[in-house]
């Protein structure tokens, strides 16, 4: 089975964004539906657990198949002897990642002091086996573009989630509910992929080693970077945990997934750029990777300056007054979330063009930074220290080190990165220093306003062209002008 070729590579881009970014605000909604309810149902400390946790289950998953299996993506799937044995060792690694995070739970347990990690850890570590090969058919329907599909998985899924945490909070069960939302998740999200991708791999214990020499450097550089980002953006979990304990933990980690909601949709629409960049020339790469920043830039920067000044009333009124301390954080954490959807983009462009192992490097150079930075931020000032830790090291300095080092490995000069990244912030930065002194009711309405007007000044011909349409136009040019 090869990919279809109906479309122009442009079209399906922007279908392939539609649909993913469609299925992203249905997923998040009821995810945020959920976090609500809980929110109203367990306590802090519930949800601190659940974060000690996702510490173990989140670092098994950068080894899971959907990551192995992205070389699919970037190199095609034409190589039947290839597929198969990516497939087949993406099945091997799920099965051992059900086993070591069971394992995994007792140390664990023991590093945090809470017993109850023991039982949840393993249990969730179902969903690997429940998810097993999935991953592979879905880079198959990446790789080909078939992002409707991708889409209904992903719905269905968050809808499975939704049901499956409320009926156990329901029933009293506090932090039970969050593992059994990701079962049952995991199996709606298996069946589905292995369902509609249409494609049969034919699996082997020992998978062909001389296949997977070929592509051995790109899966290494790619589970490299994901070991880094962990180590860099878990590892305040890490701290607030061990000192602060499951209550802070509990409020941070709210904080921090709230924030960080709009490069989750960005983590979304990156599976449309890295397809994409992967199928383009060097020459045109440049010019999608700028239009991409600069729309990223362009919606997220007053996203996240709405978010700053609408949440000290919002935040407590959807979650509970008892929420309130998850504010300061929320607000500094903010900084960090808006610099890593720029510092993601990057990441995909090195990696479609067969660099992963720049983009592990610089994620590890941060790690000696970022890990006593939260220590000292957590000695100084609990987790209000750690998020101003995780804004400077993680969001400001990180964003520079991203923007240098992909500028001299690509070839790109690094000033055609300050427009589309810069000016965006600017304007988002004096859009809200304008309407912070205003009445509550008046702060919404004036940002919008100053903020568009900039944006006006910056294309004075026609300030209302659509974004897409302009990516799109300079996506058929072979630079960008």
């Amino acid at each position: 089975m090869t990919a279809t070729r109906s479309a122009p590579p442009d079209r399906r881009v922007l279908g392939g964004t539609l649909w993913l970014t469609t299925s992203f605000a249905l997923g998040r909604g009821l995810a945020l539906l959920t976090q609500i309810v809980l929110a109203r149902l367990i306590s802090p400390s519930d949800f601190g657990l659940w974060a000690m946790v996702l510490v173990l289950t989140t670092l098994a998953q950068l080894f899971r198949e959907a990551t192995i299996a992205q070389v699919l993506v970037q190199r095609g799937i034409d190589d039947r002897r290839l597929v198969d044995s990516v497939a087949s060792l993406a099945v091997n690694v799920s099965v051992a990642l059900c086993l070591l995070q069971a394992l995994g739970s007792i140390p664990l347990s023991l590093f945090f002091g809470e017993p109850l990690l023991v039982p949840l850890a393993a249990t969730a570590a179902l969903g690997f086996l429940l998810t097993a090969g999935a991953g592979t058919h879905s880079a198959v329907m990446q790789r080909q573009m078939r992002f409707r599909e991708l889409a209904l998985c992903d719905v269905a899924a968050a809808v499975g989630r939704l049901g499956g945490a409320l009926a156990i909070a329901a029933a009293g069960l506090g932090v039970w509910a969050f593992v059994a939302g990701e079962l049952v998740a995991a199996a709606i999200d298996g069946l589905l992929k292995r369902s509609l991708s249409g494609w049969h791999f034919h699996y082997r214990l020992i998978p062909d080693r001389e296949a997977l020499k070929e592509v051995g450097g790109f899966i290494v550089g790619i589970v490299s970077v994901n070991l880094a980002v962990q180590a860099n953006t878990n590892g305040d979990n890490l701290m607030i945990g061990r000192l602060l304990g499951a209550r802070d933990l509990g409020f941070y980690n709210l904080a921090y997934q709230l924030a960080m909601l709009p490069v989750f949709a960005l983590s979304q629409i990156n599976r449309v750029n890295f397809s994409a960049l992967s199928r383009l020339p060097d020459d045109q790469r440049r010019a999608y990777a700028l239009d991409t920043l600069e729309l990223y830039g362009l919606i997220a920067a007053p996203v996240f300056a709405l978010a700053f000044v609408v949440a000290p009333w919002l935040i407590p009124l959807v979650y509970g007054p008892a929420w309130a301390e998850a504010v300061p954080l929320f607000r500094t954490v903010l900084a960090f979330a808006c610099a890593r959807g720029f510092m993601a983009i990057l990441g995909v462009c090195l990696n479609a063009g067969g660099r992963p192992g720049v983009n592990a490097a610089i994620n590890w150079a941060l790690v000696p930074l970022s890990l006593p930075a939260y220590w000292l931020g957590a000695q100084v000032a609990g987790s209000l220290g750690v998020a101003v830790a995780v804004a400077l090291v993680m969001g400001g300095g990180a964003t520079v080190a991203f923007w240098l080092a992909t500028s001299r490995v690509l070839g790109w000069p690094p000033g055609c990165f300050l427009a589309p990244v810069l000016l965006p912030l600017g304007f988002a930065a004096a859009a809200t220093l304008a309407a912070l002194p205003l009445p509550t009711a008046l702060q919404p309405l004036v940002l919008i306003a100053v903020y568009t007007a900039a944006v006006a000044l910056l294309r004075p011909a026609n300030p209302v062209q659509p974004l897409l349409s302009l990516a799109l136009r300079r996506l058929r040019a072979p630079g960008h002008s």
